[in-house]
């Protein structure tokens, strides 16, 4: 990235999901990157990677990396030949995670980031041609990073990778509150407002006091608070009971002369889809063959083991999102998935998916009620409630905070591009203040 595009500001949302980026000029206008696709010009850009094998000169291989739609593209088109990686911001804590080989060669953390924030970069259309941006760039972090693991790694690794991508003078601001500073633009009273922003891999919160009288200067943060539970988790809650069931889990095998329940840890990996891939290991297929072999539900064991053998994570994942897309407006949904010989076709309740996902709402909740202690205040001293992000479209969640707020403080819109569009914000007012 070179030269300098001026006055032009950068914020980047970069998500567990989902990744926007959004500009905001002197004057505060703000405006979101719009990126191609198949399905028509998108604000919003997966965060995903696809690292290809390809054959070089002189028999040597080469690896090209594809981001964002291009990524899934790439993966479907090149199968064995492929490496897909998804929801790599929920390593950025963990300091067991360092590197990964990746089709033969080492990769830091702060590299794929890196190679993703590059791809993010290219496939923007930027306003009037321009097709880099270099300088003040703010980007967002959860209040808690998923994992819960070292907070100031979390931080480092982003400000690196941010660094490697050719971007200058980055700062981070919380999720939240740069949702909160692009929601204050709406109010023309002063106002308590409850930010909650449900994202891919955490839920966060923060209250914020603003007076529109004063500017936006004058927002004054009061607390911020989240925990490691959203939308994936809730995926997960529909593998856990649907899915897992239909791959052996809860069926026995026997080894020698007992009846042993088919390892639980197995099915804890689909958790996490970016870790889904490291089961497809020749120690784990073994060990599924020989499960498979006494097993009390061989054509279930080996569905799972053609299921890792194939990696149909990507697959399945897209196939539970969209389940759970339907049950936001339907109270039932079909969960298909077909890859013969897998086959697998269910009706999914949205009242069997609200209890699926009861303890996760509990513990949603109660990180809101942390922020609420911290700030010292209780549900009635809360003016406004903005809620952001597209787990917000849980029919659940949303009826909690309904229930818990009253429905005529609840607001909602821009679930996608709030959090981008305040880090712009944040951006522009972070560097009018370093020149005044």
């Amino acid at each position: 990235m070179q030269g300098k595009v001026d006055p032009l500001y950068i914020g980047v949302d970069f998500g567990t999901t989902n990744t926007v980026v959004s500009l905001c000029d002197l004057a505060g206008s703000t405006r979101t990157l719009i990126y191609p696709s198949a399905l028509g010009p998108l604000s919003t850009f997966r965060s995903i990677l696809c690292y290809v094998s390809e054959d070089g000169e002189n028999f040597s291989t080469t690896t090209r990396v594809f981001c964002g739609p291009a990524a899934i593209e790439a993966f479907l088109q090149q199968g064995e030949d492929a490496r897909l990686i998804q929801s790599v911001k929920t390593f950025l804590s963990s300091k067991s995670f360092s590197k990964s080989t990746i089709l033969g060669r080492e990769y830091t953390l702060e590299q794929i980031v890196a190679d993703f924030l590059r791809g993010l970069v290219k496939a923007a259309q930027w306003p009037d041609g321009i097709t880099d941006f270099s300088g003040a760039v703010t980007v967002g972090r959860p209040v808690k990073f998923a994992g819960g693991g070292d907070d100031a790694l979390a931080q480092a690794r982003l400000r690196s990778a941010f660094a490697a991508a050719g971007f200058a003078n980055i700062n981070l601001a919380l999720e939240p509150e740069a949702a909160a500073y692009f929601f204050a633009k709406r109010l023309r009273e002063p106002a308590t407002v409850l930010v909650a922003d449900f994202g891919g891999g955490t839920s966060d919160f923060s209250i914020v006091k603003f007076d529109p009288r004063k500017g936006q200067s004058s927002m004054q943060s009061l607390a911020h608070a989240g925990v490691g539970i959203a939308g994936d988790t809730l995926d997960y809650r529909i593998i856990d009971k649907v899915i897992a069931p239909e791959f052996g889990k809860g069926s026995r095998f026997r080894p020698e002369d007992k009846w042993l329940e088919v390892p639980k840890w197995i099915y804890f990996e689909f958790e996490h889809w970016h870790q889904l891939s490291f089961l497809k290991r020749p120690a784990v297929l073994r060990e599924l063959q020989g499960i498979e072999r006494t097993s009390d539900a061989p054509e279930k064991i080996a569905r799972l083991r053609i299921f890792l053998e194939r990696e149909l994570g990507f697959h399945l994942y897209q196939a539970v999102n969209q389940c759970k897309t339907a049950l936001s407006t339907a109270e039932h949904a079909e969960l298909v998935f077909e890859f013969p010989p897998i086959t697998l076709r269910c009706t999914v309740s949205r009242a069997d998916f609200d209890a699926w996902i009861e303890q996760d709402v509990v513990a949603i909740e109660a990180a809101c009620s942390d922020a609420l202690a911290q700030a010292q205040m209780t549900e009635r001293d809360i003016s406004v409630v903005f809620m952001t992000g597209g787990t917000s479209f849980v029919p659940l969640i949303r009826r909690r905070f309904e229930s818990r707020f009253g429905i005529e403080k609840i607001m909602v819109g821009d679930e996608f591009v709030s959090v981008g569009s305040g880090l712009a914000l944040l951006a522009q007012e972070r560097s009018k203040n370093k020149n005044e």
